[in-house]
């Protein structure tokens, strides 16, 4: 299965139709219609009513969309969000098993009702009698914001097959783990580190950002998104999820290679292409010894390069009501 790019993953209120329309215009790879903590209880019925409108809104701009839904209102939200045009649901503070499966029988069981099926990446056009498949099936992103949601993630993405990425929850970590006196928490670059293993040995994609400890995280500069995602990058998040509209630029290009990446990939490749043709089996180039790992990682940077150049493509002729 072709791993999708999703390098910018924008948070908006549902109930907000002016942020709804921004992110509409941003070119962000992944909408995310918020029903949990933008959402007060008290508009949360009036977002629900809007979401249906905002998944289509979304959907013909060119960007996937996602609902972050609210665990203690999980069947009202997927009641309300379940529709063509969908990706996927996005699951806050995931501790158990039982969440995951309940909220894949949830999905499954409006998917049977409206016919409802994951769309294609954008620009492609779903056939309407593909049978349903896994592949095609609404996704499921877990979001791990606890300690006990951490220590047991392998159990939790192996709890469904529709699990195809994972996040952490920065401010609910430090929130329940405690920060230090001067406010950090030094557990972090553990658990960013960790999540990229356990979503790697369980073929899922690890989302999020190098974020430094002073920054504001989902609501930073441009300046320091950039950076957060291009060290995100190098350590092995496929993207990150952000909150303000200025921050999907930033994003789109830390998580796509850069030139000077290119250039060195290229190097790289042809150097273990000339070694090999003299029937060796590694290369020295710059002192740096090349093997069949290295030459590999440089060419699945190229792949990634030609994904997102082609993801940024398509989203500027997507096919309406795909």
């Amino acid at each position: 299965m072709k791993e999708r790019v999703r390098r910018s993953w924008l948070i908006v209120p549902a109930h907000k139709t002016d942020l709804v329309s921004q992110a509409s215009a941003t070119k962000a790879d992944v909408v995310v219609l918020d029903l949990e903590d933008t959402v007060h209880d008290t508009r949360k019925a009036e977002a629900r009513q809007k979401m249906r409108e905002a998944i289509q809104l979304i959907r013909n701009s060119g960007s996937e969309v996602f609902v972050r839904c609210d665990p203690d209102f999980l069947y009202a939200d997927l009641e309300s969000s379940v529709y063509r045009g969908l990706t996927g649901v996005l699951l806050p503070r995931i501790t158990s098993v039982e969440q995951v499966q309940d909220a894949e029988h949830t999905l499954a069981e409006f998917e049977a009702q409206r016919g409802v099926r994951k769309p294609p990446p954008v620009g492609e056009i779903l056939e309407v009698d593909e049978a349903r498949t896994i592949e095609n099936s609404l996704e499921l992103h877990l979001s791990l914001d606890t300690g006990r949601g951490n220590w047991d993630a392998p159990k939790l993405i192996q709890a469904s097959p529709r699990v195809r990425s994972v996040s952490l929850g920065r401010a609910d970590l430090t929130m329940d783990l405690r920060p230090e006196p001067e406010g950090d928490l030094h557990l972090m670059p553990y658990l960013m580190q960790r999540l990229i293993l356990v979503a790697n040995a369980t073929g899922v994609q690890p989302i999020g950002a190098w974020w430094q400890s002073a920054s504001r995280g989902l609501v930073d500069t441009p300046q320091n998104t950039y950076h957060a995602a291009a060290t995100g990058r190098k350590a092995g998040f496929k993207g990150a999820l952000c909150m303000r509209a200025n921050q999907v630029e930033a994003l789109n290009r830390g998580f796509t290679p850069s030139s000077e990446d290119l250039s060195q990939a290229q190097a790289i490749l042809h150097a273990f292409a000339t070694a090999q043709a003299r029937g060796l089996s590694r290369a020295v180039d710059h002192r740096q010894f090349i093997d069949q790992g290295i030459a590999g990682a440089a060419s699945r940077l190229l792949d990634l390069a030609v994904a997102c150049q082609a993801t940024d493509q398509a989203k500027l002729h997507p096919i309406e009501g795909a």
